[in-house]
């Protein structure tokens, strides 16, 4: 009976070894293979082709401060959302009634503009009209209802305290024009590396390194070195034609992503844009410089540049600008690093 037990005791041990040892020579099951993140395939194109979508809106380049003051400050209308860009201590130091503050500098911020409404028309106020032209642009291009406030601040006040920086300009400088067409040359466009994921994360990513561009440059500095830059019209063709700075090459504004106009733009040298008052060229600026540009705005327009409206195409530069209210902080906020919001 002991032998029989032992028998079978051995033959158990047997099996059980025999088990394991197939189970160790069992094949491990494969790894799973790594899906490489999706990228837009073709930042560029992309890029543009969502461009050309938003001048095909026409939307409107501005809103007057007057309807500001009747509609947002005074009559209290909450379809209206206010927001100042310019720097922290002078948002502290005066504002309008009710505007809330997102930096300049910031506006690119996934955690700034997570908190902006989207069924409400976003007001975006800056110094001069400029910045707030082209992060109208970018939020626009973003799904939120975005315009600017014209002339910012300084269409808000005379006083240079409110304003923060320098008031409107009074009248016009009267520097010389041409009627001379200027050919433009073919260029290849900016080439475009970016990992985004989506059209939306490329639209951020191109517009925080816009933010660090130079948004403006002044009549006087530009007609110093002219010679530097490549000069953009994008007025409309008859007012090119009237007159226009020497050496510029006209592109019309709601024409500017078509493949044909991109290509007159060098991708090399610095574009300085050209329109009526600044507010169309500064959207412009925008729109070349997420799309791989180097580009930035003559202050004012042409309506600084010559008092000559039949040039102009609009009205030549004038400071008449009423007195409107303002709020402040009770405590002045410290300078912080924020960009420039011209």
């Amino acid at each position: 009976m002991n032998q029989l037990k032992a028998a079978v005791t051995l033959l158990v041990a047997v099996v059980i070894a025999a088990v394991l040892a197939g189970c160790g020579s069992a094949p491990k099951a494969a790894e799973p293979v790594k899906q490489a993140a999706a990228t837009v395939a073709n930042p560029f194109a992309a890029l543009q082709a969502e461009t050309a979508k938003y001048l095909k809106q026409n939307r409107a380049l501005y809103i007057e401060p007057q309807e500001v003051l009747a509609k947002a400050v005074t009559a209290g209308d909450q379809s209206y959302y206010l927001v100042d860009i310019r720097s922290d201590e002078h948002y502290a130091a005066a504002h309008i009634p009710g505007a809330i503050h997102i930096a300049y500098a910031d506006v690119w911020r996934e955690q700034k503009t997570a908190y902006l409404p989207r069924d409400r028309k976003i007001v975006v106020v800056d110094y001069s009209g400029h910045t707030a032209s082209q992060v109208a642009a970018f939020w626009s291009m973003l799904g939120f209802d975005a315009t600017a406030m014209k002339n910012g601040m300084a269409g808000w006040s005379k006083d240079k305290d409110i304003v923060g920086g320098s008031p409107l300009a009074c009248e016009a400088l009267n520097y010389p024009v041409t009627t001379a067409v200027t050919a433009a040359a073919d260029h290849e466009p900016p080439r475009l590396d970016s990992k985004a994921a989506s059209l939306a994360e490329l639209l951020v990513s191109r517009s925080r390194e816009a933010t660090e561009q130079a948004p403006v440059i002044v009549a006087k500095d530009f007609l110093a070195k002219r010679g530097d830059y490549f000069i953009a019209d994008i007025r409309q063709g008859e007012h090119y034609a009237a007159g226009h700075i020497e050496g510029a090459v006209n592109i019309p504004f709601r024409s500017l992503a078509a493949t044909e106009n991109l290509r007159k733009l060098p991708a090399d040298k610095t574009i300085v844009l050209v329109d009526y008052d600044g507010h169309a060229a500064s959207q412009a600026a925008r729109l070349l410089n997420q799309l791989g540009y180097h580009a930035t705005v003559l202050k004012d327009g042409m309506s600084v540049w010559t008092a000559d409206e039949r040039v102009i195409g609009a009205r030549s530069i004038a400071c008449n600008v009423g007195e409107h209210p303002v709020a402040k902080l009770n405590a002045p906020l410290k300078p912080g690093p924020s960009a420039a919001a011209t």
